[in-house]
């Protein structure tokens, strides 16, 4: 059983590591990090052991921070983008965000082979690729551009957006 726990709110991303053995085992805040932020998605990358924080912020959007110290210290990253001639303008809100991506909805890293490789699901609904441990991402063309996406819509969101991504532990 894993002795530590990421717990990702809207109001911040909270550590909780276990103390004692069996039914003794209490579970206690360690640490808290970005506290009063909303964290959209947190995750772990068992083989390099750094972990990603997605933060979805009112005023600045989407960011990313990573660890590589178990959460102790956190950097901010890239955060996917829209190339400019991609995104379509649904709103004037949208259209003031540029080419910002709104919040960074789900993420998953890729095989064994290919460390490093991350994807992250966006809202609006892009797929980003990462070969760099997110250091820069790229948009899949292929599905950003498929006609039947303007009819997607959303998961409790103005914009649909993709929530889940399950990579072929085959082929990342």
């Amino acid at each position: 059983m894993s002795k530590c726990l990421f717990v990702a709110s809207h109001k911040g991303l909270f550590r909780l590591d276990a103390k004692g053995k069996g039914k003794s085992r209490q579970w206690g805040v360690s640490r808290v990090s970005f506290l009063g932020d909303s964290v959209s998605m947190i995750l772990p990358d068992q083989r390099s052991g750094t972990i990603y924080a997605a933060l979805s912020l009112s005023h600045f959007g989407a960011k990313l921070h990573r660890s590589f110290d178990g959460g102790e210290n956190w950097e901010e990253c890239a955060t996917p983008i829209f190339p400019n001639h991609n995104l379509e303008k649904h709103s004037s809100r949208e259209e003031n965000r540029g080419d910002s991506v709104i919040k960074i909805w789900s993420m998953e890293t890729a095989s064994v082979v290919q460390e490093g490789s991350l994807w992250a699901g966006t809202i609006p609904g892009g797929l980003f690729r990462s070969s760099d441990g997110g250091s820069s991402w790229l948009l899949d063309q292929v599905l950003w551009n498929r006609p039947e996406r303007k009819q997607w819509f959303g998961g409790g969101f103005d914009h649909p957006g993709i929530h889940s991504i399950c990579v072929d532990p085959r082929d990342g």
